[in-house]
């Protein structure tokens, strides 16, 4: 489990203005609120005085209480317990065949004009899914015909068109180096099923047609970004242009990365889900007298070299603020048959190749607090029978305290 203490005593004995204030240009109303609410609750998070639940025993009345916790994309432990319970949920939806993961980037000169405008992020996503639906569906082929056949008509797909896949997209917004760094990271099934629901499997990718595709499109969505000004926009024109005037080809690994084994999705999901923009060990040193920090981080441009960076704490504040998204953005994206809604006939197609790991375990929270206290915090440890909810107490400080008692 992380430790939140170093990040949290920051963020509780700085004043945070000047930060929030560096950052507002990028920001609207309504998204610098949510920060400000984050971070409200971040510092309250496990404080017992804000907010609390407890179950007691029916028979000896032993009672059990336990704090409640922020979920805020700020708090390292709040966030690595997200990751893992999302990981291990998903993972029961996954099928048991090979896929990839691949990595989409995005051109320096383009970033800034994303932080302008976040939705393009999203946008990003679904023009991740257009580009393997092409792969996928073959439509290079279909564009070829000489003879024009609608996509209503029956023998618009051959059988050998592999109509479902799936694919899994979880953005990024941050480098080792804290710095905006926005990318996509997407797990792509490597096979899928026919017009006739058999499993076909993908043979490999055109990686010319899969780069000159991210290109247009990352372009076109920089240019009808909705951006705060004319100037801006003007400019995000200009960047577009010089891209492709001098021929910037948009990095992206396609190759080497396959993932075999459930276990490995596990361990690729869990790298690349919601968390803190930096992980609590990498922070080497805090100088409460200067108002300074020091990480370190593996410089990708550098051979991985460990490198260490030291920050005043207006600007680390700052930048771990800067990649904060919008209450209810989605970070992660998922299509084709690892959607949430799909057909009765794919989900029977499915059956057959899910991943058998379903097994029934323990939550988390009451797995590490087992390993820690001894007992089951749902379980009375003198009667062996399961706690009943007793009473619920909240008071964020922004809206009125709820303490409420059950029967």
């Amino acid at each position: 489990m992380y430790n939140s203490n170093k990040i949290k005593s920051i963020f509780s004995k700085y004043i945070l203005t000047n930060s929030i204030n560096s950052i507002k240009p990028y920001f609207d109303k309504k998204h610098i609120e949510h920060i400000n609410h984050s971070i409200h609750n971040f510092l309250n998070c496990g404080n017992l005085s804000k907010g609390f639940i407890s179950y007691r025993c029916s028979s000896c009345n032993f009672q059990h209480k336990m704090k409640l916790t922020c979920k805020s994309r700020l708090c390292p432990s709040c966030g690595y317990n997200y990751s893992v319970n999302w990981t291990n949920s998903i993972l029961k939806q996954f099928i048991n065949i090979p896929h990839r993961h691949v990595l989409f980037t995005v051109p320096k000169e383009f970033r800034k004009f994303i932080a302008y405008d976040r939705s393009i992020l999203s946008k990003m996503s679904k023009a991740i899914n257009d580009i393997f639906k092409y792969q996928f569906h073959n439509i290079k082929d279909k564009v070829k015909r000489k003879i024009y056949i609608p996509k209503s008509n029956p023998n618009y797909f051959t059988n050998s068109d592999i109509i479902n896949y799936g694919l899994i997209t979880v953005i990024h917004t941050f480098g080792r180096n804290l710095k905006f760094n926005p990318h996509i990271h997407a797990i792509i099934s490597l096979g899928g099923f026919n017009k006739k629901f058999q499993y076909k499997e993908l043979k490999y990718f055109h990686v010319p047609s899969i780069a000159n595709q991210w290109k247009f499109s990352l372009c076109k969505l920089i240019s009808n970004a909705n951006y705060p000004n004319d100037i801006i926009k003007i400019q995000a024109k200009k960047a577009v242009s010089n891209v492709y005037d001098n021929d910037v080809r948009l990095f992206f690994n396609v190759a080497g990365n396959d993932i075999n084994n459930p276990k490995y999705i596990i361990k690729y999901l869990g790298r690349y889900l919601s968390r803190v923009p930096i992980a609590e060990y990498k922070i080497v040193n805090i100088d409460f007298n200067k108002n300074s920090l020091t990480f370190k981080f593996e410089d990708l441009s550098n051979n991985k070299e460990v490198t260490y960076s030291t920050l005043s704490f207006k600007d680390f504040v700052a930048k771990v603020l800067f990649h904060l998204p919008l209450k209810y953005f989605k970070m992660i994206n998922r299509y084709g048959f690892y959607a949430r809604r799909i057909s009765s006939k794919v989900k029977m197609s499915l059956f057959y190749l899910k991943a058998q790991v379903n097994k029934k375990s323990l939550s988390l929270f009451r797995k590490n607090f087992k390993e820690l206290w001894d007992f089951d915090p749902f379980m009375c440890p003198h009667c062996n029978i399961y706690l009943k909810r007793y009473e619920l107490f909240i008071d964020n400080g922004l809206s009125p305290p709820i303490h409420k008692f059950y029967n």
